[in-house]
């Protein structure tokens, strides 16, 4: 089961604006936005870009997770 955890856009400044799926807590969100893309990788999570043929200066990704939240919450408390 895939499972969508957050979509980030990147303003004009270069900032990620993230959207969080409203079950993700916020000690969650603060050990993933915290965390090397690639260590995530290895965990479990893919990341998806987003484009558009309309707008091409549209910058950002999908965030997925390769079970249930419950899984994901449990495998970020294990980390290092």
């Amino acid at each position: 089961m895939r499972t969508l955890v957050a979509t980030v856009m990147t303003n004009h400044k270069g900032n990620e604006i993230y959207c969080w799926n409203r079950k993700v807590n916020s000690k969650d969100s603060q050990i993933l936005r915290s965390t090397d893309r690639s260590v995530l990788e290895q965990r479990g999570f893919t990341f998806i870009n987003f484009i558009s043929p309309e707008y091409p200066n549209i910058a950002g990704y999908a965030i997925f997770f390769e079970g249930h939240l419950d899984e994901m919450s449990r495998d970020l408390k294990a980390m290092p």
